[in-house]
């Protein structure tokens, strides 16, 4: 076999073992994910683990490209029409999506070198495109980007480490049930109780995306707002 046959297979078994991790991640989550474990439900000893994987660092580094990879790659250009306020937005709501598509998708993706698997360095790439024409200065443009980016990765390793955490296939009883907002106070706290009634009660409807995603548009617009009142100021 050649050299670069034998890589090529070697990173083919690497993909396969990132694969089953992630598969293990899904179903026990992250704190009982090992390289001993990952190397039982691969049928392998685990010192044959090593000859793919360095550390349980670049397994979790892997992770979280091949999960930022699946939800982020491509990185869109601006539509017609779209402003780019609204495609940061849409950014932070494509993270906020990616990560929840796992298991403490966030906890992996937050335990990791993103920059130095390249994961994430598309979409810096496209947001400095879209950012600079419009009068940003490029370290503006890259730490808008990159806040964005935390900001949605912050909220959503806050909603998946939660006690109030449902997945993403609970029904819209089951995440309302497991709120329990009679909990709160509402002689006490009335405005508050109205608020989160309303906001949780739309979910009813499934047409409103669910309160989660509500509150990182949410928290993204103000970013951005923040972000475009800063280059007027520059100009």
């Amino acid at each position: 076999m050649s050299r670069q046959a034998s890589d090529d297979a070697a990173a083919a078994r690497r993909r396969e073992i990132v694969s089953a991790a992630i598969e293990l991640l899904d179903e026990h989550g992250f704190e009982r994910l090992s390289l001993r474990r990952l190397a039982t439900h691969l049928g392998m000893h685990a010192p044959g683990l090593y000859w793919y994987i360095e550390s349980k660092q670049q397994l979790i580094d892997l992770m979280a490209k091949e999960i930022l990879d699946a939800g982020l790659s491509p990185a869109p250009a601006l539509a017609e029409g779209q402003s780019w306020e609204d495609w940061l937005v849409e950014l932070a709501c494509r993270m906020h999506r990616t990560l929840l598509a796992h298991r403490d998708g966030a906890r992996v993706v937050a335990s990791s070198f993103i920059v130095r698997t390249g994961s994430i360095t598309p979409v810096i790439e496209r947001a400095l495109e879209i950012l600079e024409p419009v009068g940003f200065d490029p370290l503006v443009a890259l730490g808008g980007a990159m806040t964005v980016l935390r900001f949605a990765l912050g909220i959503t390793l806050a909603e998946q480490t939660s006690p109030l955490y449902v997945s993403a296939t609970a029904t819209i009883d089951e995440r309302l049930a497991k709120l329990q907002l009679n909990e709160l106070d509402a002689a006490k706290w009335p405005r508050t109780s109205e608020a989160l009634g309303l906001a949780f009660q739309k979910q009813v409807d499934r047409a409103v995306p669910p309160h989660t995603e509500m509150m990182v548009r949410f928290g993204a617009q103000m970013i951005v707002r923040g972000l475009a009142e800063k280059a007027l100021a520059a100009r």
